[in-house]
């Protein structure tokens, strides 16, 4: 007997100028990506409601949320 693993990845596909600001906005994103990784495998959350809360809670606490870091680089 086979056992059939499948990994799906839903993308979209697009093109933009690399220029600092765009580094920036990328490399931010990473961070914060990499930031929820580790602080859900460092309490055990596997929620992503709870994720979503706990990390929020943390971000508000040091004066940031994603939507104040994505229109700093807006401006």
């Amino acid at each position: 007997m086979y056992t059939l693993f499948v990994e799906i990845v839903l993308s979209v596909p697009f093109v933009y100028k690399v220029n600092d600001e765009v580094r920036k906005l990328l490399e931010d994103f990473r961070d914060m990506v990499n930031f929820c990784v580790g602080f859900a495998a460092e309490r055990r959350i596997t929620s992503y409601a709870r994720l979503r809360k706990s990390v929020y809670e943390e971000w508000k606490g040091r004066g940031i949320t994603p939507l104040t870091t994505v229109i700093q680089h807006v401006k």
